[in-house]
């Protein structure tokens, strides 16, 4: 995994229990990188770190792992837009970004870094604010998904609904996410709350 991601991560913890608190949960983790600077990006280090990071992480919180990986989905679209705006300022709605998030991901960042797995995202356009969007990788980051469209959809000022009818974690090759945005009323504020429902 890249660094950027544990940058994310140590940001992301850092805004709730402070870098003290970040850097107990590091050592308490028996972690595989030799060198710390791998951590950082671009640098590349083993999944298991970032998982037992995670894992430790929601303990400490006293949350489940899917809480705290949809949690930590939405804290990062802001930060990614304000370090790669050439990935999100092209397109005006989360709709127009997903549809073309295969290609942005795949061809960009393995632009900036070479060495990187990059999950396989595919689309189905269903309507005028409907979208299938399929996501695969080894990793089953699914619930960072989940959060990562729920950020979209603060992050272009819309509302959102999803169903996820297939999941990598319930033994589906992929996790196929229905989603439909919409512009809440005049006076409704902008929450990026979602009804998740899987059969």
């Amino acid at each position: 995994m890249k660094g950027i991601i544990f940058n994310l991560l140590e940001a992301y913890l850092t805004s709730i229990i402070g870098e003290g608190g970040f850097e107990q949960i590091v050592r308490q983790c028996a972690l595989k990188t030799t060198d710390p600077m791998l951590m950082v990006a671009p640098g590349t280090y083993p999944d298991a770190d970032f998982l037992e990071i995670v894992q430790a992480a929601a303990g400490e919180l006293q949350v489940p792992e899917a809480e705290f990986f949809r949690n930590f989905g939405r804290y990062a679209i802001p930060r990614m837009a304000e370090r790669y705006p050439n990935f999100f300022t092209p397109f005006t709605s989360p709709k127009d970004f997903l549809k073309f998030i295969g290609m942005v991901h795949l061809v960009e960042v393995k632009k900036i870094f070479l060495d990187a797995e990059v999950p396989d995202f595919s689309f189905q356009d269903i309507g005028t604010d409907e979208i299938i969007l399929r996501y695969s990788s080894r990793r089953r980051l699914c619930h960072m998904v989940e959060g990562l469209i729920e950020g979209l959809a603060v992050y272009y000022k819309v509302r959102v609904r999803y169903l996820q009818p297939r999941c990598l974690m319930k033994g589906d090759e992929v996790c196929e996410f229905h989603i439909h945005f919409y512009e809440p009323p005049e006076a409704e504020p902008v929450d990026g709350q979602h009804e998740l429902k899987s059969d």
